[in-house]
């Protein structure tokens, strides 16, 4: 049996949101899936990692780092007049 944490963040109404679910799998059983065991969801990531009963400060470094490096970006796309047959579409 082996305990494992995973963490992500999830933007909801305009705030970031941490998200720490803790696993329990079972390796020496082919065919089983890892078993949620809890889960914190928090705009404080201490508080998540609280919430869901992770305590180890080693631990909770990685997943503030895995969580950090998964925040996804926006991008700026660039948009530019388009003429076709003659008439101007955008401008």
């Amino acid at each position: 049996m082996e305990t494992f944490y995973t963490a992500y963040t999830k933007l909801l109404d305009y705030k970031t949101y941490f998200f720490v679910k803790k696993f329990t799998a079972f390796p020496e059983f082919k065919d089983v899936s890892p078993v949620l065991e809890s889960y914190g969801m928090h705009t404080d990531f201490d508080k998540a990692c609280s919430i869901a009963g992770l305590t180890d400060p080693a631990i909770k470094e990685q997943l503030l780092q895995q969580a950090e490096e998964n925040i996804q970006r926006g991008r700026i796309v660039e948009l530019t007049p388009v003429s076709f047959a003659g008439q101007s579409i955008a401008g």
